[in-house]
């Protein structure tokens, strides 16, 4: 994981690597509370190690003012756990693939549009800086686009 981190971190944005910094910690936790140690050898990753890390999460408690874990950020966490393992394998430190008949399972999640209320107020906001103004014209703009697409007409604009 060690590797991944930096090696990545040149070509992955920092948020990104700031998510792989996460699933690392919580790997470092799962292994220390399940096994009492600190590390474990990339040959004793089994698909059972996969189940358990994923019961792990789904039972974790949270941090103060962090929320519990739903299944799709578990599931996205197991996802990168399963990136930086696919990354040892194509550098031959493990011959076998742990993940190979794991399933990711994410729950479809259906977006709510916003109301003519919720897009007003975000309109109406005014923002000091200038980049801040320009991401949230353009949010808007493409809120009327979509409007526009869906219904076929054309949408006024201020």
């Amino acid at each position: 994981m060690e590797y991944h981190n930096s090696d990545q971190g040149q070509l992955l944005e920092p948020g990104t690597m700031k998510n792989y910094y996460t699933t690392q910690k919580y790997i470092k936790e799962f292994i220390k509370e399940r096994f009492k140690t600190s590390d474990k050898y990339l040959s004793e990753l089994s698909y059972k190690f996969i189940i358990d890390f994923k019961y792990f999460l789904r039972n974790r408690k949270p941090e103060k003012g962090q929320k519990a874990l739903n299944n799709n950020g578990l599931m996205k966490h197991i996802e990168r756990f399963c990136k930086m393992i696919n990354l040892a394998v194509r550098l031959e430190w493990i011959d076998r693939k742990p993940f190979h008949a794991y399933q990711l399972k994410f729950d479809k999640v259906e977006r709510e549009y916003l109301t003519k209320d919720e897009l007003a107020r975000i309109e109406a906001k005014k923002f000091n800086i200038v980049r801040l103004q320009v991401v949230q014209d353009l949010f808007v703009f493409s809120c009327y686009m979509d409007l526009q697409q869906k219904s076929g007409h054309s949408v006024k604009l201020r």
